[in-house]
């Protein structure tokens, strides 16, 4: 199937129902009001708004005045007509087919990182290709950045942000090994980046000469030990632990399991773990796409005060109690190839000072062999500013 095409027609605001957004209006206010799932709401706007600038992100542009709707349809009595459900296909054993779709596909990914009433986002876009598949069924992808890294929708160029940037980048082209469930293991092309390093250190220490530059060279260097270290590092990349996170697995004759997940948290901290519920909803949404929800609550024996230690927040007398937080994911898989679609990952933990991390994946291509047709994530005119990189997710992107 991975080789069908898909024709795309011309987009026309005026084929759709819209919903008059009012001042204090956000896209969840909005999705409580009509009953509907956000991620439903904006996926349909995104999938059939004409200009870039009225893309829906994690929150609603200023200036949209209207958010599109799927129209619906009257019967002759003035009662909605209903429309026949499209059932989800699935393989064999109720699974979810591994397919491999041979264009390269454009991502835009986006972090955001609520620390009590603290708010930052990170943003970049990123390509995802399949190469090949061996004898074993392990296959193989490039992945590689696309764009700059934005911080709060700004380009940063301080020297400390500069140099993260300039040295996360040996990493791509990125080559990954991935299981017969889509799960990532393992790095393919090691050596590669090793001898990129080479070239690539040479380089920085020509543009930003000085001892500081020496010094943190050496310690990014250390990530680039072994084939090892550097999978210890790239454990922490929350856009391939979310994209390669083993959906393409076996489901009960319910279309659902349980089982246990696992969230990256924070550089040199294991990871969280959740234990979920994993549904596979058995007819396509209203944008046809096979939709897989996951709901979970943290199975980990860490208190507050050991997480609130590894972020660096002070504590409350009282809060060495045990840590209590959430997990929910929805992907949203086309259903000719099962190839991801849209994305969207939220963690919480309950701590004196709370903490959620959100991320969002969309694809990006605009190319006839896709079933949908996304627009980009950044909305408004990105500009260069002085402004430090949060440190969570630069430590994530440093190796530290």
């Amino acid at each position: 199937m991975a080789g069908n095409s898909f024709y795309v027609a011309e987009r026309n605001e005026d084929d759709h129902d819209k919903h008059p957004i009012k001042k204090g209006d956000t896209i969840k206010s909005i999705s409580e009001e009509l009953g509907i799932e956000w991620q439903t709401l904006r996926t349909y706007h995104n999938r059939h708004c004409v200009s870039d600038e009225d893309v829906i992100n994690a929150y609603l542009p200023n200036h949209l005045k209207f958010l599109l709707l799927k129209p619906i349809k009257l019967q002759a009595n003035g009662e909605p007509e209903q429309e026949a459900l499209k059932k989800a296909v699935l393989g064999k054993g109720f699974r979810i087919p591994f397919h491999h779709v041979t264009v390269k596909t454009k991502y835009g990914v986006m972090y955001t990182v609520e620390n009590g009433e603290q708010v930052d986002t990170l943003k970049y876009e990123v390509s995802v290709k399949w190469l090949a598949t061996d004898e074993n069924g392990y296959s193989f992808f490039e992945i590689d950045r696309l764009s700059k890294l934005y911080i709060n929708n700004i380009e940063a160029d301080i020297i400390a942000n500069e140099l993260a940037e300039k040295t996360s980048s040996v990493l791509y082209p990125l080559q990954v090994v991935v299981d017969q469930e889509g799960e990532w293991i393992d790095i393919h092309n090691y050596k590669e980046i090793k001898e990129r390093w080479q070239t690539k250190r040479t380089k920085i220490l020509q543009d930003y000469p000085g001892e500081q530059t020496k010094k943190y060279l050496a310690l990014y260097e250390k990530n680039l030990e072994s084939n090892q270290t550097l999978s210890l590092v790239l454990a922490n990349d929350w856009f391939i632990r979310a994209f390669f996170n083993g959906i393409h697995t076996e489901y009960t004759q319910e279309l659902t399991f349980k089982g246990y997940t696992y969230f990256p948290f924070i550089a040199k901290s294991d990871d969280l773990i959740f234990s979920i519920e994993q549904k596979v909803d058995k007819y396509l949404d209203e944008n046809d796409l096979i939709n897989i929800d996951m709901k979970g609550v943290l199975d980990d024996n860490r208190m507050n005060t050991d997480f609130e230690y590894e972020l660096g927040l002070a504590s409350q007398p009282l809060s060495n109690q045990e840590t209590v937080g959430s997990y929910r994911a929805k992907y949203f898989l086309n259903p000719n190839n099962y190839s991801i679609q849209t994305l969207f990952i939220e963690c919480i933990l309950a701590l004196d000072i709370p903490q959620k991390y959100t991320v969002m994946v969309s694809n990006l291509n605009e190319k006839e062999n896709q079933i949908l047709k996304t627009n980009s994530l950044y909305v408004g005119t990105e500009k260069k500013k002085d402004d430090g990189i949060f440190k969570m997710i630069g430590d994530i992107f440093r190796g530290r």
